[in-house]
């Protein structure tokens, strides 16, 4: 069923209040906390500036996306009100913040919470692949947690930009996180939803191992790796990872995306039924490793914002 939303071109202020409480800030946005005035539920309102918005049609074809999902893994579009100068898209708040906080405060990961981490965003992927809609970002940061110190680990896939609606013709434009980047984004001869299924691998061997798979001092480097796709077991963290585990990663980092597990096919692997049973936790060096891959990412990003300035002047 089709969302209902308020009138863009009326006045954000009639139906929420926004605080001045900061979430987050970007380059061309700011993400404040609101509340709705008829609920008093609280939401994530974020100011667009539109004059610094590179592409104005990547951010309808967001919205536009965002208001055709309804998903309980998928973060909601609420409202959004459009004026001159700032758009505001109202979304969910997701209390919890980022999986990546949540897993440092605890000091402790299992192949259980990894399981429970990887159902929910593979489910979120059979939905959108369903309905056409590939992600193309999906990383770390792009997982957020509906609660506080939830211990379900309750998540949502958050963040649309690069998403596009995929029809069976193959895509073309070169995008998302290098570390992610499936080998058919590099090769320049076209994709679809496969690209998708090649990041959520690395994302569960991350979760696993607080390692990237594929890593290298340049991006030029990295990608010939990506292109090679041999899967190392990094030791020592995978010295303890499942067999069942590893199965899952080597049936989705795989090159030939024809050979990749699909969505559907993955939510049948029995390292997602079982929700891997085994409450052990990881290698101790888990978080060290995983706060050393956010440090990199965080630096990746801020060469790419100052790539992206320097190309503007």
């Amino acid at each position: 069923m089709a969302k209902k939303f308020p009138d863009p071109k009326e006045d954000i202020n009639k139906y929420y209040k926004i605080t001045n409480k900061i979430l987050g800030q970007g380059y061309f946005a700011v993400v404040k906390v609101g509340k709705d005035l008829k609920t008093d539920e609280e939401v994530a309102v974020k100011f667009v500036k539109k004059s610094l918005v590179e592409r104005e049609e990547t951010l309808a074809n967001e919205i536009d996306i965002l208001g055709s999902i309804n998903h309980p893994n998928v973060v909601g579009l609420r409202a959004i009100f459009d004026t001159e100068e700032i758009l505001y898209i109202v979304m969910d708040l997701m209390k919890g913040g980022e999986l990546y906080e949540e897993i440092v405060k605890r000091k402790s990961f299992s192949e259980r919470d990894a399981s429970v981490i990887m159902a929910q965003l593979i489910s979120a992927l059979a939905y959108l692949h369903e309905k056409g809609i590939v992600h193309r970002d999906l990383k770390l940061e792009n997982l957020l947690l509906v609660k506080e110190g939830d211990p379900d680990l309750q998540l949502k896939l958050a963040d649309f930009g690069l998403s596009k609606l995929y029809s069976g013709k193959s895509l073309q434009t070169a995008c998302g996180t290098p570390f992610y980047v499936a080998p058919d984004i590099l090769s320049g001869e076209g994709y679809g939803t496969e690209v998708d299924m090649w990041a959520a691998g690395v994302l569960l061997y991350v979760l696993l191992s607080g390692r990237l798979p594929f890593a290298a001092d340049s991006d030029t480097e990295l990608f010939k790796l990506i292109m090679v796709g041999d899967l190392v077991w990094k030791s020592p963290q995978f010295d303890t990872v499942s067999a069942e585990a590893k199965d899952l990663i080597s049936k989705l980092i795989v090159v030939d995306p024809t050979q990749r597990f699909t969505a559907k096919e993955a939510l049948k692997h029995p390292f997602i039924v079982t929700k891997a049973s085994g409450s052990r936790g990881l290698n101790t060096s888990f978080v060290d490793k995983l706060q050393e891959l956010k440090a990199m990412s965080n630096l990746k990003v801020a060469q790419t914002k100052e790539a992206k300035e320097k190309k503007k002047q």
